[in-house]
């Protein structure tokens, strides 16, 4: 029995006109549209309802992916951080060794190639439920208003999982790690970070710095303790957040993660050799297809992307807000019905309510306060209180039940039956149309109320719109997926169900004459069924027949199948590098033009200076440009002067020339000029070379070593 006592009237409550304050609250919609595009995302939303109703008509509501996407990423991140550290049991971080380390776990331990495949398919399939929620997201309109928050740090949350795979990717160094290196570097040298470009390390094999590897390890595993910072922010205004998935559903990603491992284990591509160009080769669609902008973009261009693809999706919540909520639409307490139970604050799935100390006086120690920016309108909290102390003024559950009564006596006095249907705006009575009394041509009969979310109903208004004559009250959810206020209907059932407060008590009204059904928006038709049935019985509708075990296993084998598929698709995509296949020569240098006007002082402006800087010359900062000469069988192939580094142009010039050879042997000569007389050749050089297709002959000048052939 519900002990808890019946709130009866205030004496502080206002009288209101119920029929004319909020005659267009049994419209379609409770709420305005928060965002643009309102009509076309819902219509790419149905498609995911869709993929929900086909998932679960076979298997479990609580094992279907599509609503558990962020659980299940978080899952795969735990799985693929496990076994990466479990990888360094074989693993040698290091340019030299790296591949032959990799290429020996494949060769001599099948537990070490287990662990790299499970490590590359678990980050794989990380960012592809990374991506689907982002995008279910979308279309489910969830980041506007106050989920900004969780919109900006899911974007960065997303970059830097990227980012992480595609460091590991180096790591492999393989001709996919050779080319997100190069990319890495093509993007950076825009940046005035170094004195010396790095793409000019990235030349020969020999000249591949080893720190900067072992730095590229050092950030691939830290980078992951930034992404436990991050989802903690991405969910903090969550209450109650699903971090990680079930352990039923958590064996599922393992048992796939091991069988697709198993069939299809994961190897590296060919070595990387920085003189080889390789023009096709397969790459992980997840991470590498950044590959189609940094292979043909120059670093200008790439920057430029970036900048403007980040800035345009970051402000998607301003640019894409149709309107800010307005104040209406946002929960506010009554507090002289406030008796600070806490249940408000409880069920809140935003955290947007908290309970503070006493205001008024009255007896009760705390009462809730509601943060109207964290607000989403979802209406759990009306449904939360048993004095209708909170509520939206845009729908105050008190001027709606007022309304009902009047509706409910109307009917009774012309002898028929009044029926009540609560309807969510997000199922799949969104389409009906209901005029200020809720009467509607698709449900005659019924008064229909659309409310944010089943949440919304409380105990109290069930028991007193029965209690009044109801012959029954229809509340309609939306679909068992991933519905957009999180917990409204799973604590509307346990209302009912008499297992959380405020109950429904069996005393006051028959709970027979309640029912409860979800239905998204692809399922109208079996609302209007359900509803005509509901009249002719006013009766709880029978238990869904149980699935066969055998087939919800089938099935739940064909969808992991299905998602290990694309998975594994997607991660071994064919691509063609932009390069031609015909041999380059690549002539380097970093050196320094001589000083520009250096003279003897006179005796006389030596005098002019301080004691200790009375020098016999006077040096000049400024340095000539470096002139390089290419002949190739003796025909001039290229002949340009490079500026000297600095803002007083006091630094080395630095070179890097690409330049298509013919197959086969060819004298080369290579001159450089680094005095004030341009044609006068210092630095000399010559030799035959033999070139092939799909390699390059790279000569560096060292103002040390000299010219070096690789």
């Amino acid at each position: 029995m519900n002990s808890r006592p019946n709130p009866g009237p205030f004496p502080q409550e206002r009288e209101t006109q119920s029929h004319l304050a909020h005659a267009d609250s049994t419209s379609s919609s409770p709420l305005p549209p928060a965002s643009r595009a309102d009509g076309f995302l819902r219509w790419l939303e149905n498609g995911w309802l869709y993929l929900d109703r086909l998932i679960q008509s076979a298997i479990p509501t609580e094992l279907n992916p599509l609503g558990q996407l962020g659980a299940i990423a978080n899952s795969s991140l735990i799985i693929a951080v496990l076994s990466g550290i479990a990888l360094l049991i074989w693993y040698t971080p290091s340019v030299h060794h790296a591949y032959e380390s990799l290429e020996t776990i494949r060769q001599t331990s099948w537990m070490g190639q287990l662990v790299r495949s499970i490590h590359r398919y678990s980050s794989d399939g990380c960012l592809c439920f990374v991506l689907l929620h982002a995008l279910r997201i979308v279309c489910q309109r969830r980041f506007t208003g106050p989920r900004r928050l969780a919109w900006i740090t899911g974007l960065l949350l997303l970059a830097l999982l990227w980012f992480i795979g595609w460091t590991g990717y180096w790591l492999v160094w393989d001709v996919r790690g050779q080319h997100a290196a190069l990319g890495t570097v093509r993007f950076i040298d825009r940046l005035p970070l170094f004195a010396e470009p790095l793409s000019r390390a990235f030349l020969t094999d020999q000249s591949v710095p080893s720190l900067l590897f072992f730095l590229i390890f050092f950030v691939h595993m830290l980078a992951p303790l930034a992404m436990g910072v991050g989802i903690w922010m991405h969910l903090m205004r969550m209450n109650r957040a699903k971090i990680l998935a079930g352990p039923v559903m958590v064996l599922w990603i393992v048992g796939s993660l091991v069988a697709l491992s198993l069939v299809k284990p994961a190897f590296s591509a060919s070595p990387a050799l920085m003189t080889v160009k390789t023009l096709k080769f397969n790459i992980d669609g997840w991470y590498l297809w950044p590959f189609v902008l940094t292979d043909r973009l120059s670093g200008g261009l790439l920057w430029s992307v970036f900048l403007v693809t980040g800035t345009v999706v970051l402000t998607v919540p301003w640019w894409m807000a149709k309107r800010r909520i307005e104040p209406q639409w946002k929960a506010q307490v009554d507090l002289p019905r406030c008796m600070g139970c806490t249940l408000c604050a409880q069920d809140c799935p935003f955290n947007a309510i908290t309970m503070v100390a006493r205001e008024d006086g009255r007896k009760f120690i705390v009462q809730s306060a509601v943060n109207p920016d964290l607000c989403v309108s979802c209406g759990i909290c009306t449904g939360s209180c048993d004095t209708q102390a909170i509520n939206m003024p845009g729908l105050n559950s008190r001027e709606v039940e007022k309304r009902l009564h009047v509706w409910i006596d109307a009917q009774k006095a012309r002898g028929l039956e009044p029926f009540v249907a609560f309807c969510c705006a997000e199922s799949s009575s969104a389409v009906f149309r209901a005029d200020s009394d809720g009467n509607s041509a698709e449900l005659p009969g019924y008064s229909v109320q659309t409310i944010p979310c089943v949440g919304w109903v409380s105990a109290v208004i069930l028991e007193r719109t029965l209690q009044r004559g109801a012959g029954g009250v229809l509340v309609v959810g939306c679909g068992e997926g991933d519905p957009v206020a999180r917990e409204g209907m799973k604590w509307f059932e346990q209302r009912m169900l008499g297992r959380r407060e405020p109950r429904f008590d069996p005393a006051k009204a028959d709970p027979t004459r309640v029912r409860f059904v979800q239905f998204d928006r692809t399922r109208r038709a079996e609302l209007l069924t359900v509803a005509r049935e509901f009249q002719q019985k006013s009766t709880a509708p029978p238990d869904k027949r149980p699935r066969q075990r055998v087939q919800s296993i089938a099935a739940a084998i064909v969808l992991v199948a299905s998602l290990s598929a694309v998975i594994f698709s997607v991660g071994t995509l064919p691509y063609r590098t932009p390069h031609s296949s015909q041999p380059e020569l690549v002539v380097s240098f970093n050196h320094s033009g001589a000083i520009v006007n250096a003279r003897k002082l006179t005796p006389e402006e030596r005098a002019k200076r301080l004691p200790h800087m009375r020098a016999q010359v006077n040096v000049a900062r400024e340095r000539t440009p470096v002139r390089l000469r290419v002949q190739v069988d003796g025909q001039t192939v290229f002949d340009d002067s490079f500026q000297p580094k600095g803002l007083s142009k006091d630094g080395p010039s630095i070179a890097v020339t690409r330049l298509p050879i013919a197959a086969g042997q060819h004298s080369v000569h290579v001159e450089l000029a680094d005095t004030i007389d341009a044609n006068a050749w210092t630095k000399q050089w010559s030799e035959k070379v033999s070139f092939e297709s799909n390699r390059t002959r790279v000569i560096l000048f060292d103002t040390k070593a000299g010219f070096t052939l690789h």
